[in-house]
């Protein structure tokens, strides 16, 4: 199975949180294709500017050494924003990251409570 990883999962990830599941632990540790979004740096940086997120030189490094592969966010994911029209007033950034997975037909792993509560079979609870 291939899976998209929301940014608080990465952040998770990266700093071997113990808010991360046993199941998406599992996932991670074991599955051969897990992706990231452009979007989840775009969303960290912001983050970082503000002092938010202290964003690490070596985080995209990080990734694709641990084989994270991005998955480019391109105009038919953009175009997908407008099919979860009960999160028009959420962040938009997640909602990308959303319709990413949706349109690539691949599971996101997520700590998200918004998208945990739209009770997708493809949303996977990254702290449950």
């Amino acid at each position: 199975m291939k899976y998209l990883l929301d940014t608080q999962v990465l952040v998770w990830m990266g700093s071997d949180s113990a808010k991360l599941s046993k199941r998406a632990r599992q996932i991670l540790k074991r599955s051969p294709k897990l992706f990231f979004s452009p979007v989840s740096i775009a969303e960290l940086r912001i983050k970082s500017a503000r002092g938010k997120f202290k964003f690490q030189s070596n985080f995209l490094e990080t990734l694709t050494r641990a084989g994270i592969e991005e998955l480019p966010f391109t105009s038919s994911h953009a175009q997908a924003v407008s099919r979860f029209s009960a999160l028009l007033n959420h962040d938009p950034l997640d909602r990308m990251i959303l319709a990413q997975a949706a349109t690539e037909q691949i599971s996101l792993i997520s700590s998200d409570q918004k998208f945990l509560d739209l009770k997708l079979n493809w949303i996977i609870d990254a702290h449950d």
